[in-house]
């Protein structure tokens, strides 16, 4: 199973060493809103859920979106 990291990683098309609790939104080029997008779509297709648009606005860090899921409990898909 893919850790919330890689899925960052990949959906940003970073590599995994950038990704770390205090990368958020805008902090590098690749996360944009082009970019946020796309990891909202990854973490809803990996979790199997659907996020709402004041989710989305709140999970633009990765300790947000780390914090988002561990309280949601939801397993993988």
């Amino acid at each position: 199973m893919k850790s919330i990291e890689e899925i960052i990683a990949a959906a940003l098309r970073i590599p995994r060493e950038q990704v770390s609790p205090k990368l958020s939104f805008n902090a590098v080029p690749e996360w944009d809103s082009m970019g946020h997008i796309n990891l909202m779509m990854a973490l809803e297709q990996h979790f199997n859920t659907t996020l709402d648009e004041a989710q989305m606005v709140e999970l633009t860090s990765v300790q947000a979106i780390c914090d988002f899921f561990a309280a949601k409990a939801l397993p993988a898909a």
